[in-house]
Order: C-alpha cells, then structure tokens, then sequence
C-alpha cells in the first residue's frame, strides 16, 4: 500500500509540477472508470479497450489534440500502471480503488476548479447556455429525485437513505464523509430536453442506445437498436468547457454502460457563476413540458398485449440479471457464501457459479433454463462429481439450482441423487427487518450484506 501511495503521488506531483493537466484527466477518467472487482478482472481485456476509446474522446474534444499528441500522453499514462503490477489486484482492489480517488480529490481538485473559472469568461455563447443548463437543472432534478424519495418511503418506511431513490439521475455518495461525490447524467432524463433548448444550434448528430433489462442500464452499440439520443452533443460540449468526464461501468458479464460524470467539487465551485450566464427562457415551463410529455407516453402505453408475453430473448436477459446478481453477492443466496469463480472450467463443462460456504465446503450453482428439470440435475451431478474429485479433498460438495418460479418436476428429479441437491426460487424470499437495506435506484429490499442491489445490479456505497 505505502508503495502505491508513493507512485501515484509521484505521477500526480510530476503533472501538477510541469502545469500539464492532461494526464490528471486522463487519471480521473480511470479512477471514475474502474469498475466492481470482478468487472474488472473478469473484463481486463475489454476494459482496457473501453477506457481507450473513452480517453480518447475526452481528450479530443477538451483539448481539440490530434491522434499521436493523444498516443504520447497515453504512453506516460501506461508506463505509470506498468511499474504498479499490484495496483488493483484481486486482494488489494477496493483499497487501491479508494487510495487513487483520495489522491486524487487532495491533490488536483483545486487545479481543475481554477482552469474551468479561467475558461468561463472566454466561453461562447452555445456554451455559456449548456453552463447555464447544468447549474439550473441540477437543482431542479435533485429535489426531483427527493420527492420520488418521499413516495418510496411511503411504500418502504424503514428506508432511511438522505437523499433518496435516483432512479435515472444519479447522486453518489461518499462513504467516509457523506458528502455527494459526483452526478451521473441519464440520456433519458436529459436530452429531450438538451433537444428542446439547443437542437436550432447544433448539428443533429445521433447515436443509437439500447434499452437493456440489467443493471448495466443503456449500452451503447453501433448497430441498429430501438431508441435515438443526441446524448453525446451535450456530454461533449460539457468536456470542452472542463465541467466533466465521459467514463464507463463494465459488469461481471462484460456489459457496458456509458456514462457522464460531474464531479461534486467542480459542481460546487461553478454554482456561484449561475447568476453571470444567460438567462434560458421558460426554463422551468420546458421542463414541465418534457414532464408531461413523458406522462403521457406512460399512459398510452399503460397496457400492452406485449406486457403478457415473455420472448426467448427476454427470458435469457432474466436469466442473466439472475446470474450477474449472484456472482456480484452470493449472499443473496446463503449467508456466507463466497464466490469461487464463475463460468467455471471444468474437463466435463462450465460451471455457472462455484462458491465456498462458511465451512469452506464447495457449492455447485446452477441456474435452470428453460424446460427439461432431468436436463439441470443430470449437468450439475456430473459438476459436482468433478469438483468432489479434483477439488474438494476432505470437503464436503453440494449443488444449488436456481429457479425463477416453482418447478414440481425438479423436485422429484433431485430425490435420486448422490449429492445433496437443493432448489432456490430467486427472490421469493425478500429479506426483512433489520437485515435489510433498500437501492437507490429501484427501491428493491436488499440483504443488509449486499454489495449490489439484486434486482438493478446498482452498487451500494454505504
């Protein structure tokens, strides 16, 4: 840990000595980028392409730097994780995580703050207005957010959380001082009306999300998908004037989601400018108009015919918010579980999940898809056979199969079998009193243990 100290102060000391911002971004877009543990070790490869690709679009459009200027402070940036083969190692990860932030927070907020206030009085006009945006809506949609809190709590009344349940407007909050740490922007909640107040002054230029059932939230592909955002015009012009950072959140299964960050500091330190930037007219009055537009899509499509359909390709999203929710806490499942691996590779097939319980004996986890409950309990037999032979030693090995709904058939087909088999049905027993916490998106009940929310896959700071 002293040594991780040591170089990251000495890469930070170094930028801030040479008056070279760049790299400090660069940092701050990993230290906002790096994801759970097992998104990132699972994912290390994909990880590293992603925050490519989103560094680079960070440093183009706020320094307007060409492709080798981009390689160049890209290599002192790699050089620095290549002499810290330990940083963010399985063991040390959410310290290193913590660490970096902490540095980065003491050391280089001031900086930041100081070369945005000098950019302000320089700002175009489009851009002044896009400043002026951010700082009367964030307000707006906070107190937004602590009404949908209210309503939540009418409907959970142990739910104690400050600022209450962001569903699409996120409030992150620091463990240690609970303050607010940074916003995380949603291309639902702002770019209709990004569109609204700026679509005569900018090029219409789009790219395509798709709406996706887990937690990860909106994925960005480049190919066709259902909705269209002009999501990236706004989050750019914010990167120009210096307000934030486009990062991204890898999941455990390789899922990514793109988001905009804000940091708090930078937030807190520009409020004071609102009163010096232009007026948008009839604010509040658009907002209302995106407001009720919104509503009323809600209410056209209140009942679909769709809405009693399950699809092949909706079930399998299930299965994987199933899946993702159990390897992020195995908790969810049993006290004490911990996760050994998952997708497992074994001579005889992959194994969904493998765990330890309490007593350090083995746990084969299965989740049953589909029809044909003979088909599962044959699979996870021949699991647990193998773990019981190459694995287990003096250990004991038993199986969990995960259900989504009562299945009497798997019942029976369990009772010949050579090792204890038992059945879960995910989520029927929600946990209660004291041993449970509420998310902050979704409002779903939680073991007081989890680490991220079983039904959205958000992650709990506190």
């Amino acid at each position: 840990m002293g040594e991780t100290k040591e170089n990251i102060e000495r890469f930070v000391d170094d930028a801030i000595k040479k008056n070279d911002i760049i790299p400090l971004d660069v940092l701050w877009t990993f230290s906002y980028s790096i994801p759970s543990q097992s998104g990132y070790h699972n994912n290390k490869e994909e990880f590293k392409k992603w925050f490519g690709r989103i560094c680079k679009r960070n440093l183009q459009k706020k320094y307007n730097l060409k492709q080798e200027e981009i390689k160049e402070k890209m290599k002192i940036f790699v050089d620095f994780l290549n002499n810290m083969p330990d940083f963010l190692s399985k063991e040390s990860f959410y310290e290193d995580d913590k660490l970096l932030r902490n540095i980065l927070i003491n050391k280089t907020s001031e900086i930041l703050i100081q070369n945005i206030r000098s950019k302000i009085p320089n700002l175009s006009d489009l851009d002044k207005k896009i400043f002026s945006f951010v700082l009367h809506y964030i307000p707006i949609r906070i107190q937004d957010s602590i009404k949908e809190a209210e309503d939540r709590r009418k409907e959970y009344p142990d739910y104690e959380d400050k600022y209450g349940f962001l569903s699409d407007f996120y409030v992150r909050v620091d463990k240690e001082t609970g303050s607010i740490a940074y916003f995380e922007i949603d291309t639902k909640e702002w770019t209709p009306l990004f569109n609204l107040l700026f679509d005569e002054e900018l090029k219409e230029q789009r790219f395509k999300v798709k709406l996706y059932r887990r937690g990860a939230g909106l994925i960005i592909f480049p190919q066709e998908q259902h909705e269209e955002y002009s999501f990236w015009q706004f989050g750019d012009e914010l990167v120009k004037v210096g307000i934030g950072y486009w990062t991204f959140s890898i999941s455990a299964k390789g899922n990514v989601r793109i988001e905009f960050i804000i940091p708090n500091f930078i937030y807190e330190a520009i409020k004071d400018h609102k009163n010096k930037l232009p007026i948008i007219e009839d604010f509040e009055e658009k907002i209302n108009e995106i407001k009720k537009e919104k509503e009323a899509k809600k209410l056209e499509k209140e009942w679909s015919l769709d809405d009693f359909e399950e699809t092949e390709a909706v079930s399998d999203v299930l299965e994987s918010e199933i899946e993702a929710s159990i390897i992020s806490n195995p908790e969810i499942l049993e006290e004490g579980l911990e996760l050994v691996g998952n997708q497992y590779p074994t001579s005889v097939g992959y194994i969904d999940i493998l765990c330890r319980d309490k007593n350090e004996n083995f746990v084969v986890i299965e989740l049953k898809r589909g029809t044909g409950s003979y088909k599962v309990v044959g699979q996870i037999q021949k699991y647990m056979a193998w773990v019981s032979e190459n694995l287990a030693k003096d250990k004991q090995v038993r199986g969990i199969i995960v259900v989504k709904e009562y299945d009497q058939e798997l019942e029976y087909a369990v009772k010949g079998s050579k090792f204890p088999i038992e059945i879960k049905i995910f989520g029927q027993e929600p946990p209660t009193g004291e041993n449970i916490k509420y998310c902050t998106r979704c409002g779903k009940p939680n073991p007081k243990s989890a680490k991220y929310c079983i039904k959205c896959g958000q992650e709990f700071w506190m």
